[in-house]
């Protein structure tokens, strides 16, 4: 029947002398709070299952039968048909005939059944006639949970404290599932209509919320820490839904990793727990560190550890790298984190190269430990491509430079990796004997004096920078194109002996014209201090690795980086320096050959000349001194600490004059042979390239091919690059530069040997 009727029957029958109960069948929770309201009024009297139950206790049937015998008027019973669900169909049949076969003369008595249609089709007919079964949609089941711990974390939500009050929960709320804070156990209610589960604490009753929950060891937390879970979970019925909440959901929880620091313990381990669940697909650090991690505490340790986990010639191994580096980044490096990581890394070997990176100081000076220890097991060219990824400054300063002349790109290109590696090859020192002797920088370089007063000093700022030489032109240059500017070289030599009182000729040149130097006319004496005296544990005494190199790019980098706001006043920057230094004759480790009438100065490179002197071969008369040109040390001066000058090397005596200046507008340029044939046997190859605007003198550098190529032109629009080298079939890659800058790159063309007639398998 409908509810309306079943309202008027029921008030019908409460009128009437009729003394049999009648029990009425509702299907959902909103009906029954409508026919209690609709009744709950004057001298109605309600009566519910708890109300003959102790705390957390099964009612008392008896004591029901008891009261139903003494009370007069009209009561309603509620509960009992579902708290007898618990108890069993059985127990709730043999209830419910009771209750129908229930007369008392002063009382009439309506009880409330709910969802009990298939219990009340009883086998007498005349019992069916006190049935009102009401139509009307069937709310949800409703599962029970037993819980046996703390009620205080389960506050709010569809829970309720003892068993004697779920069945009006049930009647009033239709809740999916109801917890239940109770001692009794669900072996109690064998022959239970109603589904039950128990949880004797909040990772269980976790499960069950969200069953994801079991994927966890339930030692990743404490008790107080799933308890803190459960206040956060229960509302939300799912981890997912706490993470979209709190972090914006499961697939964006690395880009939280940075609040990290501001996290209080509870939300760290939450984020942690988040992790382990759902990982970080989008960042494939993060999901290693998730995976590895067992604690809130090891997801920064695993950051930092877990891509020693991977090969590095895995093919996202250099994705993760960067990953990595960035989320260490943004989490704040850690001096303690940093320390662990260098000693674990050492587990790889020669491999360890690939995991380090240029963050930090201890790890800086891992990778010269590195290249020091393993250089001899790599290729130049492995390190080279390693170094790209790890460490950009110490690739930048290693790239090849063309110097216009093939003894100066043999030499420094040697001289700097030999550097880098802490030894100096038998055939390099050859080469230097040799220059010690032919003095080929007289022949190929102008001096200094001779190119200063051509320069333009109008609107110029100078950087006289104490002992920079033309080893870190490869480094200027890079980092002016990551600056956007413009940088032309004159490659000259200093005066010798190579030290700063007998070159410092051209400070009054500038200042004459009109220049302003940056600091003072004293120079920039970064580089000369560390090379002198070993700062920073750069003492070679105590520290044989070049690790000072380090500090001399970042001080470099710095000066190239507050001179483009300087740009902004002047119309160029101008850096020169007085002389260059020399690392090699330090680790050379050369005795003192030479003696002369006077003690050697400058570490031994020179000593003030003496009518009795004896000149030896290497040794090259300037002035007021003898000047050694290789190695050699004269006898008495003290062993330089870090690098040295006073010499003749040409380390020391060749060096840069710089003029950077902002970009122009980008040059427009096309490769007009995208597709060229040509013959190995023959070296025929050639390609053209066409500038829209008129410029003169560029070079080019094409992938695979290790040298810098001259282009030709008679108009300055149109260039013939000529390739005898060109040997194999494939795509090539052309970079085209002006005086050294790169002002065109990623040019692309493909070739074809017609001697084979080979086809490229890609």
């Amino acid at each position: 029947m409908k509810l309306e009727e079943c309202i008027k029957r029921i008030d019908k029958y409460m009128h009437s002398g009729d003394n049999h109960p009648r029990l009425v069948n509702i299907q959902n929770c909103a009906d029954m709070n409508t026919i209690c309201s609709h009744f709950k009024v004057g001298t109605t009297v309600f009566k519910d299952v708890a109300d003959y139950a102790n705390f957390d206790e099964n009612p008392s049937e008896s004591a029901l039968f008891n009261d139903l015998h003494t009370i007069t008027g009209n009561v309603f019973v509620t509960g009992f048909t579902t708290f007898y669900k618990m108890l069993g169909e059985q127990e709730l049949k043999k209830l419910l005939k009771k209750l129908v076969s229930f007369t008392c003369s002063n009382i009439h008595v309506i009880v409330m059944c709910y969802q009990c249609d298939k219990q009340l089709n009883f086998e007498d007919a005349r019992y069916r006639n006190w049935v009102y079964l009401v139509d009307g949609y069937t709310s949800n089941k409703s599962d029970l949970v037993f819980c046996s711990f703390s009620a205080s974390i389960l506050d709010g939500g569809d829970i309720v404290d003892g068993i004697h009050r779920v069945a009006s929960m049930i009647e009033q709320n239709a809740p999916s599932r109801l917890y239940v804070k109770t001692n009794k156990s669900k072996n109690e209610y064998h022959h239970t209509l109603i589904d039950i589960s128990e949880q004797s604490n909040a990772y269980g009753l976790l499960c069950v919320i969200d069953p994801m929950t079991s994927k966890l060891s339930e030692s990743y937390g404490s008790m107080s820490q799933w308890e803190y879970a459960l206040k956060k979970i229960k509302d939300l019925s799912s981890w997912s839904g706490y993470a979209e909440r709190t972090f914006g959901g499961i697939n964006i929880l690395d880009l939280y990793l940075s609040k990290w620091k501001t996290y209080d313990d509870n939300k760290k381990w939450m984020f942690f727990i988040l992790l382990k669940l759902f990982g970080a697909p989008n960042c494939g650090c993060l999901d290693i560190a998730a995976r590895l991690s067992a604690s809130p505490d090891d997801i920064i340790k695993m950051v930092y550890q877990g891509i020693l986990e991977m090969s590095h010639s895995a093919s996202d191994f250099w994705e993760c790298y960067n990953e990595r580096k960035e989320l260490i980044q943004i989490i704040g490096l850690s001096d303690i984190q940093t320390s662990d990581y260098c000693d674990w890394v050492l587990q790889k070997g020669k491999e360890a190269l690939y995991y380090l990176t240029d963050m930090s100081m201890r790890e800086t000076n891992l990778i010269f430990q590195m290249l020091n220890d393993y250089h001899k097991e790599f290729s130049k060219e492995e390190i080279m491509q390693i170094l790209k990824h790890i460490y950009p400054y110490l690739y930048q300063y290693l790239q090849p430079y063309d110097y216009k002349n093939q003894l100066l790109n043999q030499y420094f290109d040697a001289y700097k990796y030999q550097k880098i590696t802490n030894c100096v090859a038998s055939d390099f020192l050859a080469l230097v004997e040799e220059q010690a002797q032919s003095r080929d920088y007289n022949r190929i370089l102008p001096a200094r004096s001779e190119k200063i007063e051509s320069l333009d000093m109008a609107k110029t700022i100078v950087y006289f920078i104490d002992a920079l030489g033309v080893e870190y032109l490869s480094f200027i240059m890079a980092q002016c194109r990551e600056h956007n500017l413009m940088a032309y070289t004159t490659l000259c030599h200093c005066e010798i002996p190579s030290i700063t009182c007998k070159n410092k000729d051209f400070v009054e040149v500038f200042e004459n014209h009109g220049a302003v130097f940056a600091k003072d006319r004293n120079g920039i004496k970064s580089l000369d201090e560390i090379k002198h005296h070993g700062e920073e544990d750069f003492d070679y005494t105590n520290n044989e690795l070049p690790t000072h190199l380090a500090k001399e790019l970042l001080i470099i980098a710095d000066i190239i980086e507050k001179g483009v706001s300087k740009l902004q006043r002047f119309e160029r920057i101008v850096l020169i320096s007085d002389h260059g230094a020399s690392r090699l004759s330090v680790i050379s480790k050369r005795e003192n050959k030479h003696q002369m009438a006077t003690n050697g100065v400058h570490s031994g490179r020179c000593c003030p000349k003496s009518d009795s002197d004896v000149q030896p071969d290497c040794v090259i008369d300037g002035d007021d001194f003898w000047v050694i040109a290789n190695y050699d040390r004269f006898k008495g001066g003290r062993a330089a600490n870090v690098e040295v000058h006073g010499g003749a090397t040409l380390e020391e005596v060749v060096i840069p004059i710089i003029e950077i200046t902002k970009a122009v507008a980008d040059y427009e340029m096309k490769l007009m042979t995208e597709k060229i044939t040509f013959s190995r046997r023959k070296k025929d190859a050639i390609i053209k390239i066409f500038s829209k605007t008129k410029i003169d003198d560029i070079t080019v550098r094409i992938s695979k091919i290790e040298q810098i190529i001259s282009a030709n032109s008679s108009d300055g629009h149109n260039f013939i690059v000529q390739i005898p080298e060109l040997k194999a079939t494939g795509t090539y890659f052309v970079d085209i530069y002006l005086q050294g800058n790169l002002i065109k790159g990623g040019l692309k063309f493909r070739a074809e040997n017609s001697d084979f007639k080979e086809k490229s398998i890609l």
